[in-house]
């Protein structure tokens, strides 16, 4: 494979964890562009085992990040979700509002915006924690007391925890409220959680005259009521559908995914979190336009995401006529620069089952492919004609007038078997 395509593959390597009991002793991180140049994504696959206050004081990133709250028992993170969170944020530090997180949850944190602390108040079983920062060099700023008056400390953020936890006298922060906070300690019944009331797909697709299914469904028996929030942080906050799928036996169902600006207004961010169980070939040569795509395999026990056995060949290279393959066996994550073509994806072995993340950078997931034009003798007569797909006008084949939401029903039947 050429160099400039084989340096857009990273194999994920283990990180040692001391930090407490709390968290998996193993943990997974893709550390943006110190390990593929150039990437625009930073994130983390923790297992959150135990209650533990994982961010303690408000702070801001110059760029938006998304959180995503699962069950770590996959693959339905759904069923297997039974903890509760509650997290704080807000456009400023005195309009932090209170979140409480009791089922599958995404909140997308805007740039700017004050968010932590960050408390796993309860888990009764081990939740699956992603934090995804949308740059490849990501650091945070606080507001801190100094002798000349309040200012920003900005720190990276590998160093930030161990410089503001080691010392905390030494940057004091300006005070900061909460405008709907209640006292309220513990919101939920422990094990209260009903996984048949999950939002499905279905009432989630924002189609004309629907909205999105918004923070706040009871799903949960709740001791107190969870704080109200206001419309600007309503928006922010998805109870992630569950996704019944037919994708067929190779990719169990139900499926977690965030459909970006489908499910939430305003998204820039379209990734799923899917087990792949078999063999399979996955998808046409393709490209995407404007932004980065990033793939993850990983291994689907959450406990050691680096248990992992697969071989997977993977399509990538200047056009559809010119496709050079690079074999995975490894935990890897893969940087699609926009207009590079790719695909199929071609799992030929799955000795273990994967996790398998497809990360867009936007809010609408699209892909252009190539095809035969029809002879036209005009000045525009050309070989080949370029088709645009996506979320935003794919329609259901067995009902016109519904959106597509890739539920599987249509899809071909794999016809291939394992060595």
């Amino acid at each position: 494979m050429q160099e400039k395509y084989e340096k857009l593959f990273y194999e994920l390597q283990p990180e040692a964890f001391d930090g407490g009991d709390w968290s998996n002793c193993t943990q997974m991180y893709f550390h943006g562009e110190k390990d593929i140049d150039d990437a625009v994504m930073y994130t983390g696959y923790q297992i959150i085992k135990k209650p533990v206050k994982l961010e303690q004081e408000p702070i801001f990133h110059r760029e938006m990040e998304n959180l995503v709250f699962l069950g770590a028992d996959l693959p339905d993170v759904f069923k297997n979700f039974d903890a509760e969170i509650h997290f704080y944020m807000g456009p400023a530090l005195d309009k932090m509002e209170k979140i409480v997180v009791t089922e599958p949850t995404l909140i997308k944190v805007p740039k700017g915006w004050w968010h932590s602390p960050l408390t796993f108040v309860r888990v009764d079983k081990p939740v699956l924690f992603q934090a995804v920062l949308f740059a490849g060099k990501p650091g945070s700023l606080k507001c801190v007391q100094a002798p000349e008056g309040p200012r920003y400390e900005y720190s990276e953020a590998e160093t930030h925890r161990k410089k503001w936890v080691e010392d905390p006298a030494a940057l004091k922060s300006v005070p900061w409220t909460v405008i709907n906070e209640d006292g309220v300690e513990l919101y939920s019944e422990a094990g209260a959680y009903d996984p048949e009331k999950a939002p499905s797909s279905l009432n989630t697709v924002i189609r004309p005259g629907y909205k999105s299914k918004p923070y706040g469904d009871d799903s949960t028996v709740l001791k107190a009521p969870k704080p109200a929030l206001t419309e600007e942080t309503t928006k922010c906050v998805l109870a992630l559908p569950k996704e019944v799928t037919g994708w067929g036996e190779w990719c169990p169902s139900p499926q977690a995914y965030f459909r970006g600006d489908i499910y939430m207004e305003n998204a820039t961010y379209n990734v799923g979190w899917q087990i792949f169980t078999g063999p399979n070939d996955m998808e046409e040569p393709h490209f995407h336009q404007g932004v980065d795509e990033y793939i993850f395999f990983t291994g689907s026990n959450p406990l050691d995401l680096f248990d992992f056995d697969c071989e997977i060949e993977f399509f990538m290279g200047d056009d559809p006529d010119h496709l050079e393959t690079k074999i995975i066996t490894k935990p890897t994550v893969v940087r699609l620069p926009p207009t590079v073509w790719h695909c199929p994806i071609k799992f030929r072995k799955v000795k273990k089952p994967l996790m398998f993340q497809a990360a867009f950078m936007h809010g609408t997931w699209g892909t252009i492919t190539r095809t035969q034009a029809q002879k036209d003798k005009g000045f525009f007569d050309r070989k080949w004609a370029y088709d645009y797909m996506g979320d935003n006008v794919r329609f259901c084949r067995f009902d016109d007038k519904k959106r597509c939401n890739i539920c599987g029903k249509c899809f071909p039947k794999p016809n291939i078997k394992e060595d």
